[in-house]
């Protein structure tokens, strides 16, 4: 009898046992579903964190200059480019088609002639200029040039026979296709009885110019992108380093928090907050030190700046949450990578 009351006192304890322990993890269930519990999660993540970021203080230091440095390198490459773009755009408003016709064309004949080339696909926008218009504007260029005084010297320049042609000044949309515009003049019939013996200008000159400038940004485009990028991998390495080594110097709590049951996110999160906490600070710094140097030579640079300047001046958030990802996300992905590798946790 004895040992029969043994038996079902055993079995009643280990009974008890497991319902004690079923009803502490649904109360653990519970309580790690409320906000409360979340929110001390959250405040605990941080804090230990925090506590690693300025624990090794010279590791941070190191990973923080080496990402401000990467982001210093993208907002430079992507500023420089911007500011070349609007160069190109002004060089090309400013630029135009020169095609030069008879003095003996009528008026008739040239608002036909352009209304003709304004039909052109390619072509922005056409004016003509009459040789009475070329040739007043030419004589008051020469006076200014020559800061001529004298009024009989002056009357004989507008008295002397008037030996200009018409111009017709074409906007083409596209300066590196002029293609169209000179089918049409060398091709057109009525156009080849006009034509002046002046050749056409097709503005060579100028679209070397902007092919020029093109190169040239694409060039720094592509070193630009190319050296964030080595930096980028670089500060990867960097802030991979020294989040192992807070792992390592770490492994005794680690292990105790394994034992009392932590999960893994709770284990992995104050790394990833660490991490995040250099991204944050190298692109604050970066923001800073890109937007005092751009403000303070904006004026040295010149008018080409200046829609780069509104840009960042009305935008200025995006700048900075750019910047805010870019460094997070460096950090972040520099985190999990060290931490999927050296904390093994099951």
């Amino acid at each position: 009898m004895s040992d029969n009351a043994d038996k079902a006192a055993k079995k009643a304890a280990k009974a008890e046992a497991k319902s004690v322990a079923r009803e502490s993890k649904n109360r653990l269930k519970r309580i790690t579903k409320t906000r409360s519990h979340h929110v001390r999660t959250t405040n605990r993540v941080i804090k230990y964190g925090t506590k690693s970021f300025v624990r090794n203080t010279w590791l941070s230091i190191a990973a923080v200059a080496i990402m401000t440095i990467t982001l210093l390198v993208l907002s430079a490459t992507l500023v420089v480019t911007n500011v070349m773009r609007t160069a190109i755009s002004e060089v090309e408003d400013q630029v135009d088609m020169s095609i030069y016709v008879k003095q003996s064309v009528t008026q008739e004949q040239m608002d036909e002639i352009t209304s003709r080339m304004r039909a052109l696909a390619s072509v922005s926008s056409v004016k003509a200029t009459s040789p009475e218009q070329a040739n007043r504007q030419a004589i008051k260029n020469l006076i200014e040039k020559n800061n001529i005084t004298d009024e009989s010297h002056i009357q004989s320049l507008y008295e002397a026979p008037n030996k200009l042609p018409w111009v017709i000044n074409v906007k083409v949309r596209d300066l590196k296709d002029t293609s169209e515009l000179e089918r049409f003049v060398s091709s057109d019939k009525s156009m080849k009885g006009m034509l002046d013996a002046k050749v056409p200008s097709y503005a060579d000159e100028h679209r070397s110019t902007i092919d020029t400038i093109a190169s040239a940004m694409n060039k720094i485009e592509i070193f630009g992108l190319g050296a964030a990028g080595v930096f980028a991998l670089i500060a990867i390495l960097v802030v991979f380093n020294t989040i192992r080594m807070a792992i390592f110097n770490r492994k005794e709590e680690i292990y105790m928090m394994r034992l009392v049951g932590a999960s893994r996110s709770f284990i992995v999160a104050p790394f990833v907050v660490e991490a995040a906490l250099y991204g944050v600070i190298a692109a604050a710094i970066s923001g800073g030190i890109i937007y005092t140097v751009i403000f303070s030579f904006a004026e040295r640079i010149g008018h080409v700046m200046t829609p780069t300047l509104d840009l960042m001046a009305h935008y200025w958030y995006y700048a900075a949450a750019a910047l805010l990802v870019a460094g997070v996300m460096l950090g972040v992905i520099s985190s999990l990578l060290a931490t999927r590798k050296y904390l093994k946790i099951k």
